[in-house]
């Protein structure tokens, strides 16, 4: 299986990322449904969920709304990431790996990225106190940071590799 073009891996890697974006726009439009839903009628449904609750009097609505919120944060970070991701496939396909549209959308992955990880610093306070728990501890995965901070550095490798690029193409 040849790396780029029609019937490659990247071509494969690129439908199969739209396969799963599907299932991410399924989870963020329902977790989007359940945010209204909640503003209109409350969060009376979650009270199943609360049979152990420690601090039966806690304020189990605000809390339930910024998981909610949460969820959708999420799965719409996770849907932005992999549409760009799938740009930069197509790109790479067509042979032009090292276009500066590819430099932003690896900035916009980076940040999606930033956005996953507070909003699992947010979901980590929020989402045990919606369900009558105490907050959980914030797991601080230093790969995930570091992993980060590769795509922002990858990024600029990609403004080098545009710029040489350009240079290239005016040079007779």
């Amino acid at each position: 299986m040849k790396l780029v073009g029609k019937y490659s891996a990247a071509s494969a890697l690129r439908w199969l990322l739209g396969f799963f974006n599907v299932f991410v726009m399924i989870g963020a439009v329902a977790a989007g449904v359940l945010l209204v839903a909640s503003m209109i009628i409350g969060v009376d449904w979650m009270d199943a969920l609360r049979d152990g609750a420690t601090d039966p009097d806690g304020n189990y609505e605000l809390t339930g709304r910024l998981t909610l919120l949460g969820a959708f944060l999420a799965c719409g970070f996770t849907w932005w990431i992999i549409n760009r991701l799938r740009r930069i496939l197509l790109s790479v396909n067509q042979g032009d790996a090292f276009e500066f549209a590819n430099v932003k959308r690896l900035q916009a992955v980076g940040f999606g990225l930033l956005g996953i990880q507070l909003t699992a610093l947010m979901l980590s306070i929020v989402a045990p106190q919606a369900i009558g728990q105490s907050a959980s501890d914030y797991d601080f995965d230093l790969g995930s940071w570091l992993g980060i901070l590769v795509v922002f550095i990858l990024a600029e490798v990609f403004r080098q590799g545009s710029a040489m690029r350009d240079e290239q193409l005016t040079t007779v």
